[in-house]
């Protein structure tokens, strides 16, 4: 099972998620190395229904982990290869403001909905650590140049 597995499966289950973090950074022109992927979904009990079933789907073990944990807090899944964190919010964006300036890109052969350049900015400004400081640098350029 890959990443590209579980989006397809996020997909077929009509979840609505945008990918965020460095997975969404190729989308923009930046690369940069990752372990994991992560995905913030709309934050409502029907939503996380979908995403819970698409994870179970996929082989996640989610025996203690129930519909209203995932709209609680954000989800560290660390099974098999692929290392997902499920994000309910995001400092310093609201999902709807995400998903309307979302970007449809490939993932592999499946098309799925990333973060814009200018969410992905306020994300990382909001989130200030070190490394998102590190990103901020390189996204405001293509910011700038793009």
């Amino acid at each position: 099972m890959d990443a590209e597995q579980l989006l397809k499966l996020l997909k077929e289950h009509k979840a609505d998620f945008v990918v965020i973090g460095a997975t969404a950074f190729p989308v923009h022109g930046y690369a940069r190395a990752t372990l994991d992927i992560d995905i913030f979904i709309r934050p409502s009990a029907e939503n996380a229904q979908k995403v819970w079933n698409a994870l179970s789907e996929f082989g996640y073990d989610l025996t203690d982990v129930g519909i209203s944990d995932m709209l609680e807090k954000k989800l560290l899944i660390r099974q098999y290869l692929v290392e997902t964190d499920i994000h309910p919010f995001v400092t310093g964006v609201t999902f709807e403001r995400v998903w309307k300036n979302r970007v449809k890109a490939r993932f592999g052969a499946t098309f799925v909905n990333f973060a814009s350049l200018k969410d992905l900015i306020r994300m990382k400004r909001a989130a200030g650590r070190p490394k998102d400081m590190e990103d901020l640098k390189y996204l405001r350029k293509l910011l700038t140049t793009g």
